[in-house]
């Protein structure tokens, strides 16, 4: 089985390293906490309650990534603690200095490791943040318990508070909920655990996965949408597996995970099971058969963003280095695999999607499919014809922002760039491409326009309204499904599917149209570059040096030429005035 060397965690902290932290910061904020209780004069009650305070303090913005933060569960939390209401009044002024900004910056933390011996280490900022903050916290609860009667008769008080007093303050800390049985999402506040040198239970797994992946998201490694698939894939592997204290798990039960994948249709919708125990959900999964079950790509997507979820819980200190290893149980794809993971459309079925009713004519939200005399712009008319004209992929249109299209400066093109609704497959991902004359007559400029002048930043914000699905998947969802269903039904009309029973979908437009560009007068590095592809012979370097040169408008016109040799599907649609419904109706 193939190990995770440590250089692929390269800018992680070492569990060594990680106790040289938390110690060291432990002892400077016993040292700074309990000055004042040297002093005759100083009231011991006014001390023991300002270490409280500054305790929850940092433990609060130890919660929200270094930014303070009381929300109501917190609060309802620090009362179940015994904090009334002059404690919570004063952690509030504390927070309202803070100004909603970072705690202590990044020089801060810096600082601080510095003083006690500790170096800093690239790409550790983050990790280090919360050690430093929940570190704090711990030894402001300690001091706190300067005069308790057992840290008294120790006889050297500060020495017993280092050395035993993670036992005391975790005895305080006991658990008021039973997070096993949560069914609705984590809040923040409940997603770490205070680090102490007692013998606690690692928190559940549960109880970790809405931070973890919220980090991953706001590091722009992942986006809001795939953030959302990466949380119900976790979920579904505390369904499959059981919820255990978050060390409790082995590679073993990754193994099993991925047997389980490949057990389970992939017709099961599991979101409207997994209220039931798995072992009596699977009794009922209907058979398993060539056309229902999940391709080795999708398992092996699955097992890389797990991959990266426990990249994360490394980074943050839940699991050490090299404790499971989800992409050693990545499946080898063969070539014949990669070949027949899609058929393409044929230009007919094309044809016959763009003289649906939603651009012939129907009759209104809900009715895009029965025939009338309306016809409405949004993501039900655009999408399909920004994949048959452009060859992007659907999560890359379903992700554009309005600001994505230039109109005014040479060729009109489109940008298709990482933003925060949409990572890209690969760095080639990330190109120009001219806008199709077809588009263009239909009305696309002004659509983009008139989205740009209500204010909208999202070219079809229809599809990150639901908390569930968004982008792509909704679009399949409310749109997509129900036109194939449209087509399947008209005559002498029988939709593609490979010899392993699966249909044509919206990323066959795609490999339609790359098809129908694979002729020997079209350049296929300029093909490629369309489809986002590595060139073959052609360096990164040179392509980027041609458009540093100002050579923009040549490649756009390079690739025009291209996209004006694919077939002209939508000939026969006829430009109506731009009709937007409200957002909540669009698409529907």
């Amino acid at each position: 089985m193939q190990t995770m060397g440590h250089e692929m965690f390269v800018g992680v902290r070492s569990a060594s390293e990680v106790k040289e932290v938390f110690k060291g910061i432990i002892d400077l904020t016993l040292g700074i906490a309990t000055q004042g209780y040297f002093d005759p004069a100083a009231s011991t009650q006014q001390i023991d309650a300002s270490c409280l305070v500054n305790a929850d303090f940092h433990d609060l913005a130890a919660r929200n990534g270094g930014v303070a933060v009381l929300s109501e569960a917190d609060e309802e939390r620090l009362r179940a603690d015994g904090r009334d209401d002059d404690h919570i009044e004063h952690v509030r002024r504390l927070i309202r200095s803070a100004g909603g900004e970072l705690v202590l910056s990044d020089a801060g933390i810096r600082a601080r490791l510095e003083h006690i011996g500790v170096r800093s280490l690239p790409g550790t900022i983050s990790q280090d943040r919360l050690l430093v903050h929940r570190a704090i916290s711990e030894g402001q609860r300690r001091a706190a318990l300067f005069h308790d009667a057992r840290v008294v008769a120790s006889g050297d008080p500060l020495e017993f508070l280092m050395t035993q007093g993670g036992t005391l303050t975790a005895s305080l800390q006991a658990p008021h909920t039973a997070p096993s049985t949560r069914t609705g999402p984590s809040t923040a506040g409940d997603t770490q655990q205070v680090p102490s040198e007692a013998n606690a239970t690692p928190p559940l797994l549960s109880e970790l996965v809405d931070q973890i992946v919220q980090n991953v998201v706001r590091s722009g490694d992942w986006t809001v949408g795939t953030g959302d698939d990466v949380r119900r894939l976790m979920k579904q592997f505390i369904w499959i597996i059981g919820d255990k204290p978050c060390l409790d798990y082995v590679q073993a039960d990754v193994a099993k995970f991925r047997q389980a994948l490949w057990d389970m249709p992939k017709s099961v919708r599991v979101q409207s099971i997994w209220g039931k125990p798995y072992a009596l959900a699977v009794e009922k999964f209907p058979k398993l058969t060539p056309a229902n079950t999940r391709s080795n790509k999708t398992i092996n997507k699955d097992l890389s963003y797990m991959s990266t979820f426990t990249k994360q819980m490394v980074a943050v200190g839940h699991w050490p280095v090299n404790f499971i290893n989800p992409l050693g149980l990545a499946v080898t794809i063969t070539p014949q695999q990669k070949s027949s993971g899609r058929v393409p459309w044929k230009p007919v079925h094309l044809e016959g999607l763009f003289n649906s009713p939603i651009y012939a004519g129907n009759k209104g939200s809900k009715r895009r499919l029965i025939a009338g005399t309306a016809v409405f712009h949004d993501a039900a008319y655009w999408m399909p014809l920004l994949g048959a004209y452009q060859l992007g992929r659907r999560d890359e249109h379903a992700g554009h922002l309005v600001s994505d299209f230039v109109f005014d400066q040479g060729t009109p093109h489109i940008l298709i760039a990482p933003n925060e609704m949409r990572c890209l497959k690969t760095p080639e991902s990330e190109r120009f491409l001219p806008i199709h004359p077809r588009l263009l007559d239909l009305g696309l400029q002004e659509f983009v326009e008139a989205a740009i002048g209500r204010g909208e930043k999202l070219l079809f914000p229809e599809l990150w309204l639901n908390a569930v699905k968004k982008g792509g998947d909704q679009y399949y969802s409310i749109s997509w499904r129900k036109l194939v269903d449209w087509l399947r039904k008209q005559p002498n009309i029988t939709i593609p599917c490979t010899s392993a029973g699966k249909q044509a979908d919206f990323h066959s437009i795609r490999s339609t149209g790359l098809s129908q560009l694979d002729r020997a007068d079209i350049n296929q590095n300029i093909v490629s570059d369309i489809a986002g592809h590595s060139r073959e012979g052609t360096t990164a370097r040179s392509y980027q040096k041609l458009l540093e040169s100002g050579g923009l408008e040549d490649v756009l016109q390079e690739r025009l030429k291209v996209l004006s040799r694919l077939p002209d599907y939508a000939a026969g649609v006829k430009r109506h005035p731009l009709n937007v419904m409200h957002v909540n109706v669009r698409t529907r």
